[in-house]
């Protein structure tokens, strides 16, 4: 296809993006300059990054004579990238999405998509069936780091909401909000932790930052199935232990608690109402600011009934089971618990004899004392 039948077959929607972000980048490119980029990319080589990446998607050789239109929509603004979401109509009314994963800026922002192609691809051979599928690297073409990607409308990004319950999981897409209860954010963080189990020396993972989306059944609310997927992979380390592996899992661990932490220790569950109350409402200031006292109060009642506490100790069990859950699949449940116990005790004697790095809301010394708890609980041998 000659590149003006192709332009002419290109659609933009710029509409302005639901998420919230601070202030730009002194240097970034403007959404403007970032669209002359891509269609620079779509139109390079005779649409080479645009065909391979619809026989990718279409698991199929699909030739550009047959494209009717191709409408790309500006889908979210984030601190590093920008998300677009296409869509192609094919003659036969075929139609096929997928996702263009572009840098806002250069340097730090264009490393990090660059990285973020090659790590997902990595991961993809390794499990396909927890992340998406990275499709074609067209930072070349483009002059800034960019590449498309798997795009699954059923999915929507998951984040944990610290403001609600206690901690909770929230479905964070504009029209399909929804906020999950604690017994089911048990069963996400249980599935998310047993996920990257099969990524080790996966680095760098952010559960608010959009890392993770999820399809999720309407009804039974908090019973039915779902399905998750890992959307970045910003840094890869070679052939990590699994004392390691622990560390850095439990560096992902969000509870609302760690807002009342040091960073080091565990927080203190007798705190008094004269310091809870204005270290949540300073918290809550930046993100809800004439809301944020009343939202502190909130959480100062679920404090006092124990949802700190509670949620601290459940995502403690859940990190432990994740780890006998990724172990199940291949072993049977004896050598595998036994495989989790090995794991975790090793990590704990590692964190107590300083070669590695202890976690604020798992202190060492308890670990022995929950594996004993969930091996008489749940009967394991």
């Amino acid at each position: 296809m000659d590149r003006a039948t192709l332009v002419q077959k290109m659609a933009w929607q710029l509409q302005p993006s639901w998420h919230f972000r601070g202030a730009a980048d002194a240097e970034e490119w403007s959404v403007k300059d970032t669209v002359k980029a891509l269609q620079t990319l779509l139109l390079a080589d005779g649409g080479a990054f645009l065909q391979q990446t619809l026989s990718l998607v279409a698991q199929r050789t699909v030739h550009l004579d047959t494209l009717e239109q191709l409408v790309i929509t500006l889908f979210q603004e984030g601190a590093v990238q920008r998300v677009w979401r296409a869509q192609s109509t094919l003659s036969d009314g075929t139609v096929y999405t997928f996702g263009i994963i572009a840098a806002r800026a250069p340097g730090t922002s264009h490393v990090i998509t660059q990285n973020d192609f090659r790590y997902l691809q990595q991961l993809h051979a390794c499990q396909s069936q927890y992340c998406v599928q990275p499709y074609a690297d067209g930072t070349p073409a483009a002059g800034i780091a960019a590449f498309s990607v798997e795009w699954l409308d059923s999915h929507k990004e998951l984040v944990f909401e610290v403001v609600r319950g206690g901690g909770v999981f929230f479905v964070n897409a504009s029209g399909h909000h929804r906020l999950f209860s604690p017994g089911m954010s048990r069963r996400i963080w249980r599935r998310v932790i047993s996920m990257l189990w099969s990524y080790p020396g996966l680095c760098g993972v952010n559960i608010q930052a959009g890392d993770f989306i999820g399809q999720f059944q309407d009804h039974p609310e908090d019973a039915g199935d779902f399905n998750l997927k890992l959307t970045t992979a910003r840094d890869i380390r070679p052939n990590p232990e699994p004392i390691t592996q622990i560390q850095d899992l439990l560096g992902y661990g969000i509870t609302a608690s760690g807002y009342l932490s040091d960073g080091h220790t565990p927080f203190d569950r007798e705190m008094q109402e004269a310091v809870f109350m204005p270290r949540m409402q300073a918290i809550l200031q930046r993100r809800f600011r004439d809301r944020a006292h009343s939202l502190a109060q909130h959480q100062w009642t679920l404090f006092k009934q124990g949802a700190f506490a509670r949620q601290e100790d459940w995502l403690r069990d859940d990190y432990i089971l994740a780890t006998y859950d990724h172990l199940h699949a291949e072993l049977a449940a004896e050598p595998a618990w036994r495989e989790t116990r090995q794991r975790w005790l090793a990590y704990a004697e590692a964190v107590q004899s300083g070669a590695a790095a202890p976690s604020w809301w798992f202190p060492a010394p308890d670990i022995p004392r929950v594996l004993d708890r969930l091996t008489r609980h749940h009967n394991f041998a």
